[in-house]
């Protein structure tokens, strides 16, 4: 999925929460130290404990982040916090988290984020028991428009629309402590996957060291060709851009596979620019394509106000068919000839991934688990943001697989409910779910790790890359929205090794189930995988894992 504003809002989340224990402790030490008095100020944060409450003025907050001075309630709290602790809280006043102001406008205003909204509404109100929802969407998009201070927690207070604003505190608790137990169970799963595959790797047969066999993220040697050409969609609505790389092969006598690269929510076709050109310089044709309406073009048209939704719920439909419809007009192109149609590869990135595996399962949207999810909180699994805006669509059967599509790689997808168990234990192509430790948007173990022990296929691999984040596998380019530092942010510290694993592995995998050259098995082992790994870069893959497994990582 992407490096733009829903990954982007997704990590700022998480960076923030993980500090937000010392925050919370705070306001809590604040709330316990004095029941309400009256404030003189004409603006207050009331923060609320049980039946306990306390005003503390924003010119008091104010005046700590510019000179660490405490005032009032502040001064009281800070005898039962640490030194560190609320020097972290005075940095935090004021740091800044800068998106822009029309993007988060627009965002705001669409459905993923009014359910952002109406989550952070429970802890930030405008009364004792009045959602904040409304009063939280002005301020962050005040504060985002004031070019001095930008959006921090201190200009957000000074642009809240109402005089008082009220902190849950034991709400803020609760959340903190979901959050804690979250990071804990996806750190045990993480871990237990990386041991399972080490022990995997020691119980199978030896294979070549890597050695011995040619390093696949290494560039192939055959020229490729690249041509860029549009297709209809399936009713003609619209064209669909996409790049066509053609190996130059001098031995024409056998069509040559092809393998379609799908990149992720309001993304472009050239973070994934690296992957298609090493793909076709093994001698793969490759399609690497968008769907124009929810991609970087979507994300244009909803900063200037000509859509209202990051993704439409049709988007969960055309995904899928607008492969199909790219892949009906290449069986006609004259760019497209000795190429073999009938035997497509795919590789998906979180949307992607999500269309990918629809296309191999003939995917059924689960609207009733869909349903059933969308109706609570699911504060921590972003991915659902995108996942319950298929709820908009017709609850009726859908024609999405595609039968060419004969081995799938999902990268990150998103998959718990709006596919689900049903739809992929119906997969019966070679399947590979590869997942990042880090992922804050797509988490590894709802989105990756459990769905991969849905998987029945004989064939079927899970690939972890650790200390990566939901983009690690997309290339940084010149017409990313966020600055370099963010974006290496949400792609976490392994980035460049994410990207050369998926080389590796999209090369070992489709030579292997797409041109059956037996001999690129050997790479697709626990034992290879654990060899070429780091420390810095760990990588594991695994064969086969249970559900059951899983729950017993996370009871220990």
């Amino acid at each position: 999925m992407m490096k733009y504003l829903t990954a982007s809002i997704a990590n700022i989340s998480h960076r923030l929460i993980t500090r937000s224990a010392t925050l919370i402790f705070l306001l809590s030490a604040i709330s316990g130290v004095a029941i309400v008095n009256s404030s003189e100020a004409a603006e207050t944060v009331n923060f609320r404990f049980n039946i306990f409450e306390v005003s503390v003025s924003v010119d008091d907050l104010e005046n700590f982040s510019e000179t660490g001075e405490l005032r009032g309630a502040l001064d009281m709290a800070s005898r039962y916090i640490s030194a560190p602790d609320m020097a972290n809280f005075r940095r935090i006043l004021t740091e800044r988290a800068d998106v822009p102001v029309s993007l988060l406008s627009r965002f705001l205003y669409t459905s993923q984020g009014e359910r952002a909204l109406d989550i952070l509404g429970e802890f930030i109100k405008t009364g004792p028991n009045l959602s904040g929802n409304r009063a939280i969407r002005a301020a962050a998009v005040l504060a985002t428009a004031d070019k001095q201070n930008g959006l921090s927690l201190l200009s957000f207070l000074r642009k809240f629309p109402t005089s008082d604003i009220y902190f849950d505190i034991q709400e803020g608790l609760q959340t903190v402590g979901e959050l804690s137990d979250l990071l804990q169970n996806t750190q045990k799963v993480v871990q237990m996957v990386n041991a399972e595959a080490t022990k995997q790797a020691g119980a199978v047969t030896p294979v070549p060291s890597p050695i011995e066999l040619a390093d696949l993220r290494d560039q192939g040697k055959d020229p490729w060709e690249r041509y860029s050409l549009k297709a209809p969609a399936l009713d003609n609505r619209y064209e669909i851009p996409f790049y066509l790389f053609v190996p130059k092969l001098t031995n024409k006598s056998a069509p040559v596979p092809a393998i379609v690269i799908y990149p992720g929510l309001i993304s472009n076709r050239e973070p994934l620019l690296y992957l298609s050109e090493h793909l076709a310089s093994y001698g793969f044709a490759v399609v690497l394509t968008v769907s124009p309406n929810s991609s970087a073009e979507q994300l244009d048209k909803l900063i200037i106000g000509a859509a209202s939704e990051i993704a439409p719920p049709e988007s969960f439909v055309e995904r899928p068919q607008d492969i199909t419809a790219v892949l009906n007009y290449l069986e006609k192109s004259p760019q497209a000839t000795n190429i073999n149609w009938q035997n497509v590869g795919m590789v998906g990135h979180s949307f992607g991934g999500y269309a990918a595996l629809a296309l191999v399962s003939d995917a059924q949207i689960q609207f009733a688990d869909l349903a059933e999810a969308c109706q609570g909180k699911y504060k921590w699994n972003a991915s659902l943001l995108l996942q319950c805006v298929a709820l908009g669509l017709p609850n009726q059967t859908y024609k999405l697989g595609d039968s060419r599509i004969k081995a799938a790689i999902a990268v990150n997808p998103v998959t718990s409910h709006v596919l689900g168990k049903a739809t992929l234990s119906k997969i019966t192509v070679p399947i590979a779910i590869v997942g990042s430790s880090d992922d804050t948007f797509a988490p590894v173990v709802s989105e990756q790790i459990v769905p991969f022990t849905w998987l029945t296929s004989p064939n079927r691999y899970l690939v972890l890359l650790n200390k990566a984040g939901h983009t690690a596998v997309t290339a940084i380019t010149s017409s990313d929205r966020l600055s370099p530092e963010v974006s290496n942010v949400l792609a976490g510290s392994s980035a460049i090794e994410s990207q050369d694993y998926l080389k590796l592995m999209s090369v070992a995998f489709f030579k292997t189930h797409l041109v059956q050259e037996t001999s690129f098995a050997d790479y697709l082992t626990p034992t290879y995988f654990a060899n070429i790994s780091t420390p810095s870069a760990q990588v594991s893959l695994l064969r086969s894992l249970s559900i059951e497994t899983i729950e017993a990582a996370i009871k220990n």
